[in-house]
């Protein structure tokens, strides 16, 4: 499906936005103070609490809020509809910020994405791409890079990513921000979410050249079938879909170029290597059939999952994995809460490596369409303390969902 769960904003309130942007109603705002801290954050919808819900929301609209005049800011994000957000954005333009974003297609469809920020941040930015500051829609029925219809129905993918570049940042430079959370009000208050900063030259440079693609094909009249690069900088590398399967198979029977299938084929559960995933979308068997491999191999293997329509496991992915792990868990959003984040976590050897902690997360699903059909964003980060960060909230959701 390309569309997540349904908007809690009004039609009404996207057109009332189109007409009188919040963040043109005053003058220029200067920006404000923050300290960047690399690391993870996590929101917490199960509190009650607003401000646990709104953790991840609101530390980027303070970030924007403190970009200064000369600084450049670039967003690549499937559905935009906060408010909030998107006025910071506009009121960091009107300071003199080079403000640059792109939204998948599926926001111009104001009545089937209510509360779309679309009218806002193309009235506030402009469409032009030859001024500083800009608004870029991906075409209709694809992304902006992924072009390829997986199932004959006429949807050829979606621009799938969720992330944000700050050029700098009070003299902090070469920011990425990459986050499993859309723009939405129900990935605050009904969805666990993950964000994660980095201030590296050499991954700020890989993003903003994928950035370059995403706009460079998504104005031309295709995009591609395959587009796979994996630029490495240091502790860090980032990996930009769509990838093909091989010549001579099909989309489904191809575990060879299933990135999350290869990097655990690197894993070895010698000494009890342990591997947590946190995820939305679940359907890649051959992920799902590794998973047990490992577990029987000596490997604990702990999975918190989301069990809703619009997310949840396959039925064959159930089937494969049922009781078969260590431990398995669930939320759900149709009856609360539900497990939005997108994450990887391993813990002991890996690639012949033993006291390895490494986080993989980002925009990808376990699904065909964000391996073969989307444009996604996989982020592999080396990083003991930032592991540590991840399993905390991992230990969350294990508990939290059991329940």
């Amino acid at each position: 499906m390309r569309r997540s769960a349904a908007r809690r904003l009004t039609l009404l309130s996207a057109l009332v936005s189109a007409l009188v942007p919040v963040a043109l109603l005053t003058a220029p705002t200067a920006a404000q103070a923050v300290t960047v801290v690399p690391g993870a954050i996590f929101n917490d919808p199960s509190t009650g609490n607003t401000a646990d819900q709104d953790r991840i929301r609101d530390y980027i609209a303070n970030l924007i809020g403190a970009t200064q005049a000369g600084a450049e800011i670039r967003v690549s994000e499937y559905t935009f509809t906060d408010t909030t957000v998107a006025n910071k954005l506009i009121a960091a333009k009107q300071r003199g910020v080079a403000v640059k974003v792109i939204i998948d297609g599926d926001n111009l469809d104001l009545q089937s994405e209510s509360g779309s920020q679309y009218p806002n941040l193309s009235q506030g930015l402009g469409e032009d791409r030859t001024q500083p500051s800009w608004l870029l829609a991906c075409p209709a029925n694809r992304g902006c890079i992924a072009d390829r219809d997986l199932d004959g129905n006429g949807d050829a993918g979606i621009n799938h990513n969720k992330f944000f570049l700050f050029s700098d940042i009070g003299g902090a430079s070469n920011i990425v921000v990459q986050t499993s959370a859309n723009m939405t009000e129900p990935q605050r208050d009904k969805l666990f979410n993950n964000a994660v900063t980095i201030q590296d030259a050499g991954l700020y440079n890989a993003y903003s050249a994928y950035f370059d693609d995403l706009v460079t094909y998504g104005t031309a009249p295709a995009g591609l079938d395959n587009y796979y690069v994996t630029p490495t900088s240091g502790p860090y590398k980032a990996y930009f879909f769509p990838r093909h399967e091989s010549p001579g198979t099909q989309y489904k029977t191809d575990p060879s170029t299933d990135t999350i299938k290869l990097i655990l084929d690197n894993v070895s559960c010698t000494g009890g290597t342990q591997i947590r995933v946190a995820i939305y979308q679940f359907e890649r068997t051959q992920i799902a059939q590794k998973l047990v491999d490992l577990k029987n191999a000596g490997c604990l293997v702990y999975l918190a999952s989301d069990d809703t329509t619009s997310g949840g496991m396959a039925t064959d992915v159930t089937n494969i994995l049922y009781g078969k792990l260590t431990k398995r868990v669930e939320c759900n959003q149709d009856a609360g809460i539900g497990v939005h984040s997108k994450y990887l976590l391993i813990n002991g050897t890996y690639d012949g490596t033993p006291g390895r902690k490494l986080v993989f997360t980002g925009s990808h699903n376990y699904t065909w369409g964000a391996l073969r059909a989307n444009d996604e964003t996989l982020l592999k980060i080396d990083n003991s303390s930032i592991y540590d960060q991840f399993k905390g909230d991992h230990d969350h959701l294990m508990t939290y969902c059991a329940g």
